[in-house]
């Protein structure tokens, strides 16, 4: 999926972004900081989560992962990109 949404965690930081205008403007204040993308890759989890709940789909879980694989990198290596080291 890199290849076609390009590196995750920039990704993630620039929906933090979008998601941080969105917001300041629906509730009409400043928010103290953008939404970073850990926070971001959690919501998504989250969101895979509620999906799970309502209907089996193996790509929920898949993604679910995924998305807890990244926050889990993004708040241990700010900044740093996201490279999945095979075990």
């Amino acid at each position: 999926r890199g290849t076609v949404y390009g590196e995750p965690h920039h990704s993630h930081k620039n929906i933090g972004l979008e998601w941080t205008g969105i917001l300041q403007q629906f509730y009409g204040m400043e928010l103290p900081s953008p939404i970073p993308a850990h926070v971001v890759e959690l919501m998504m989890a989250s969101f895979k989560i509620h999906r799970a709940v309502r209907v089996f789909h193996k790509d929920n879980y898949v993604d679910c992962r995924a998305y807890l694989e990244f926050a889990e990198h993004a708040h241990e290596h700010p900044g740093e990109p996201f490279t999945r080291h095979k075990s």
